[in-house]
């Protein structure tokens, strides 16, 4: 019994999103059609965006640690794909999400792309080579890998962001029907392309190896955690439905 609490307490520490996140679905489920019939009160409002949004912020950390999790099992490029998709699903599911709840924006995802494609490369790339340089001094990277990343994300970039100012088919910076199935395509293609060139035949494009480093330390293992794989799969699974579902409620808000 004292091995048990003792395994059983650190687990609790470390989920406890997971035990505010689950009544705050449970509750905006049972109660949401009476809180936001008096979204008109200001003060109720902020308070409920707050709770949601504080919320949402703890789940999507929470899916980033059980992703890292599984990424320092699977290792390079799994583990990198991995921490991508999750990160992606939320995004592109919060943005779907306004986009249907909200006022009709034609151009409301693009804008949302445009702009998380603009803080990402400018503000989190740029904040972390500063901060790695400030600690490490000088950071080891495989420069064919950031190649092909820049490769796609500039050429996705400018399919789907900046080639809507140049159409004509359609009034303003909007695809037409035959245009949006042509980006479709095209996107799931290039992507295809992407992920087989990371995960077989290129697959040493994004692997970081440092001097004198074996290929047995290519993929690390964390000791320090020794529950299984699919534990961290299920809460990772858990996590993404609760943020997608409070992500709804907070479009409403």
């Amino acid at each position: 019994m004292p091995g048990a609490r003792l395994s059983t307490f650190p687990l609790l520490r470390e989920e406890l999103p997971l035990c505010a996140l689950i009544p705050t679905a449970v509750l905006f489920q049972l109660l949401h059609k009476r809180w936001f019939e008096a979204l008109s009160d200001v003060a109720w409002s902020v308070f409920l965006f707050i709770w949601l949004f504080a919320a949402i912020v703890w789940g999507a950390k929470a899916v980033v640690r059980h992703a890292d999790h599984l990424a320092t099992r699977l290792g390079e490029p799994y583990g990198t794909l991995i921490l991508t998709l999750s990160v992606a699903s939320i995004e592109m599911v919060t943005v779907a999400q306004v986009m249907l709840t909200g006022e009709e924006n034609p151009t409301l995802a693009r804008d949302a792309m445009f702009s998380a494609v603009m803080i990402v490369l400018n503000g989190l790339i740029g904040l972390t080579l500063l901060l790695g340089g400030w600690r490490y001094r000088e950071q080891a990277y495989n420069l064919r890998g950031v190649n092909s990343y820049l490769s796609l994300i500039v050429v996705l970039s400018v399919l789907g962001m900046i080639l809507p100012n140049f159409t004509s088919a359609k009034l303003g910076p909007t695809f037409s029907l035959p245009e949006q199935r042509f980006l479709i395509v095209m996107s799931l293609g290039l992507y295809a392309v992407f992920l087989a060139i990371q995960t077989t035949r290129h697959r040493a494009y994004f692997i970081v190896k440092h001097e004198g480093e074996s290929e047995a330390a290519e993929q690390p293992i964390d000791i320090s955690d020794r529950r299984p794989s699919w534990f961290h799969a299920g809460l990772l699974i858990g996590y993404l439905l609760l943020v997608v579902f409070l992500a709804e409620k907070l479009a409403i808000c």
